[in-house]
């Protein structure tokens, strides 16, 4: 196979997990995804000669949002809605399902988003063999910050919003990215890309350590 002219329809997966748990895909319930990288600006400063030099700023967040149609709650190992409002030890499982607002419901997650003409690929994380061409974001220690509802066209659709800082805490010179591990690694951000030459590899589960 050869690299498509464009990456169209048909040709994207989406996987969400929470911190210590399961990948799951929401491919087939979403219509579009928009990732805005966070931007590297500067400010200028203006020195009394007329000079200018460019103070850095710090790397903005990375904002990933997608659309979806969400019928109902489901349980814990499928439904974003729940992973919005509830703490991730405290989803529920039981029918009827039942997803209180709580306190401090920050969970963290790994969103990975994958670009491939081949359908044999039906997870993100999954493994893209030799012989197809793939692209792939990973981004980890994502917060789930919006979820919108809407009716005003008649069907329910929901936006939802993940925002992803570019760092670790300690940024730490030469640090791995640890695509499967929940980790203080240097960056949090990673785009891969593979030919037919060779296999693009699973990604692990996202642990806690």
């Amino acid at each position: 196979m050869a690299y498509p002219d464009l990456w169209g329809e048909g040709t994207a997966l989406i996987s969400i997990s929470a911190i210590g748990g399961s990948d799951v895909q929401f491919a087939a319930a979403v219509p579009s995804i928009d990732i805005d990288m966070g931007d590297k600006e500067f400010d200028m400063i203006q020195n009394i000669r007329g000079g200018q030099m460019k103070k850095r700023s710090p790397e903005d967040v990375t904002t990933i949002t997608f659309e979806g149609y969400p019928v109902n709650l489901d349980t814990t190992s499928t439904d974003v809605i729940q992973r919005f409002f509830v703490k991730y030890a405290s989803w529920d499982a039981t029918q009827p399902l039942a997803a209180d607002n709580e306190l401090l419901s920050f969970n963290d997650f790994r969103v990975i988003i994958l670009w491939t003409q081949d359908l044999t690929v039906t997870t993100a994380q999954g493994l893209v063999p030799v012989g197809s061409e793939a692209l792939r974001l990973i981004a980890k220690k994502c917060q789930l910050v919006s979820v919108k509802p809407s009716f005003t066209d008649n069907e329910l659709k929901w936006t939802f919003k993940f925002k992803c800082v570019a760092h670790s805490k300690t940024a730490a010179s030469g640090g791995p990215f640890e695509t499967g591990v929940g980790g203080d690694d240097q960056s949090n951000l990673r785009w891969q890309s593979t030919s037919s030459a060779a296999t693009l590899a699973a990604i692990g589960v996202y642990a806690t350590t």
